[in-house]
């Protein structure tokens, strides 16, 4: 009776530790041991939506790519995908969800007064940062952020020059600019009127902000009429974009428009409709691979946004970074992403200087033709 007694309770403890090690091998940590988990973070809904979508998009056919490759040492990557609702309140909440989860690196975010606050919480948990999207210079200028903060883009003074260079080599000689009320608009318009004011013969004739999400852009329509610039330069976003010109045409005022990097996606054109003809917008330079160009038309079933180049390019330099540690640790990648040096991107070979921006930053001039953004010569 006792030997019976001592055998069925060994049956038990070997069966309760088979158990647990069961269910520890299927419980979520066991699973995660098994993947090397990243994020991106950019706002799916709203008057940034499109925008968001195509980092998000850029970013999950690069971990797709990669793990139908094998993914990194021979594990699969986990991509965590993020709404921040385009918010800063958000944003910060899910930066520290992020933290949370361990995650070895986050692609985003795009509104660079979410980026700002955000890239805080990471930089204090050694997470790096890198936005395809985030353009204001104050972003990559903190020493407490430094060595974590990176992005695929260049900055509004870069974007601000360039956009003024091309205004004045176009003879525009009365220029109007309407920005919207984010850090955005207010950086980028700032330092494109700095360019602008440098040159003699050229004049600001009119400098608002609009609010994000406008519907009627009569008052400033009105005040523009009274000054005729020869060019109206537009700092936001393409669905406010698209509502103003359509106004602005509307009213018979043939004034050209140069629009933001933000402005850059095709919903400008659906939306602005025949309107949208001739409109020069700014953004990065074309992509001339045929099959990033046909595997993300195939899986999206849409044409490239504003950011899914340089997302796409940002997410792939964070797997090469992790796959040089070999180890998931965060600080280790952080430091590999920093000494990153002509990686092949879609947007040509990137480099970071020592504050995490690139080395050579390169935008493009389109113009809309039948309904398609073409390069400008």
């Amino acid at each position: 009776m006792k030997n019976n007694l001592f055998y069925l309770l060994l049956l038990t403890v070997c069966l309760s530790l088979s158990g647990c090690s069961l269910a520890q091998k299927n419980s979520p940590r066991a699973k995660d041991e098994d993947t090397y988990k990243i994020a991106v973070a950019a706002p799916q809904f709203g008057p940034y939506k499109a925008l968001g979508f195509s980092i998000v998009n850029g970013s999950q056919l690069a971990v797709d790519l990669k793990n139908q490759s094998g993914g990194i040492n021979g594990k699969k990557i986990k991509l965590i995908t993020v709404d921040d609702g385009g918010l800063a309140g958000e944003g910060t909440w899910r930066a520290r969800s992020l933290v949370d989860e361990m995650v070895l690196g986050v692609i985003g975010h795009l509104n660079s007064d979410i980026s700002i606050p955000a890239s805080e919480i990471y930089s204090k948990a050694m997470i790096p940062e890198i936005s395809p999207g985030s353009t204001s210079t104050f972003f990559t200028e903190r020493k407490p952020v430094k060595g974590y903060v990176f992005r695929t883009i260049g900055r509004d003074d870069q974007q601000g020059e360039l956009s003024a260079r091309f205004a004045l080599s176009r003879n525009f000689k009365k220029i109007a600019v309407l920005y919207n009320n984010r850090d955005y608009g207010e950086s980028l318009a700032s330092e494109f009127v700095r360019q602008i004011n440098s040159a003699k013969e050229t004049k600001v004739v009119f400098y608002e902000m609009y609010k994000v999400g406008t519907d009627n852009f009569l008052q400033e329509i009105n005040s523009l009429k009274t000054k005729l610039p020869d060019l109206v330069f537009f700092v936001g976003e393409y669905g406010d974009a698209a509502k103003f010109l359509r106004q602005l045409r509307n009213t018979g005022l043939n004034s050209a428009f140069l629009g933001s990097e933000g402005v850059f996606d095709q919903e400008f054109i659906n939306s602005a409709k025949g309107h949208s003809e001739r409109a020069l917008v700014i953004s990065l330079p074309a992509v001339k691979d045929k099959k990033f160009l046909e595997d993300y038309k195939n899986k999206f079933g849409r044409e490239l946004g504003s950011y899914s180049a340089n997302s796409f390019d940002a997410t792939n330099i964070l797997i090469s970074a992790i796959e040089k540690v070999k180890e998931k640790n965060p600080d280790k990648i952080a430091k590999a992403v920093r000494e990153t040096k002509n990686f092949p991107g879609l947007t040509g070979n990137i480099s970071f200087d020592e504050k995490g921006d690139l080395i050579d930053p390169k935008f493009s001039i389109y113009v809309v033709k039948n309904g398609m953004f073409v390069t400008v010569p």
